[in-house]
């Protein structure tokens, strides 16, 4: 199966918000190829190009993403694994989160690519409050569990590793 190296950035604003973008792609379902039938929200992120390492990708995403380029990167502080079909072909996603802080919290869309424009519906400031008490589907789906200690100060040595 072939792996999809992928760099996600955990976006703070000064009020501890955490930036979600929500998002349908009609072409990507689980291992299985079942679409999932309603929008779901994720962190900024994307594919890590050939010759980028973790760092670069995420800034390039956190800027064609929200167009901010004054972001604080941190560490990378979670991984996971987990396959996707992506048109109709089985990936491992290996994703990589890097925390990064801000204190612009106006974004814009001007660097979108034409498949973001087309699958991604919206962005969003999110609280703890708002993730804890939410019936949004939010991916990785243990965000609401490690996101607290991140906020607290708590950075680990290491990634740990995180369910998807």
């Amino acid at each position: 199966m072939l792996p999809r190296k992928t760099a996600r950035v955990l976006l703070l604003d000064p009020a501890d918000r955490l930036l979600l973008i929500r998002m349908h792609d009609p072409n990507v379902g689980n291992a299985e190829g079942k679409v999932l039938e309603r929008a779901y929200w994720v962190t900024i992120g994307g594919e890590i190009e050939p010759g980028e390492d973790i760092a670069t990708a995420a800034r390039r995403e956190l800027l064609e993403e929200t167009g901010l380029a004054d972001a604080a990167l941190g560490p990378a502080v979670w991984t996971t694994e987990h396959v996707l079909c992506v048109h109709g072909k089985n990936r491992l996603l290996q994703e990589t989160f890097v925390l990064a802080r801000t204190d612009t919290t106006a974004f814009n869309r001007s660097g979108w690519t034409a498949l973001e424009r087309e699958v991604i519906q919206d962005m969003k400031w999110w609280t703890l409050d708002e993730l804890r008490s939410t019936s949004e589907m939010i991916f990785p789906t243990s965000l609401v569990q490690h996101l607290p200690a991140l906020i607290a100060g708590d950075i680990p040595a290491s990634p740990l590793e995180i369910a998807p």
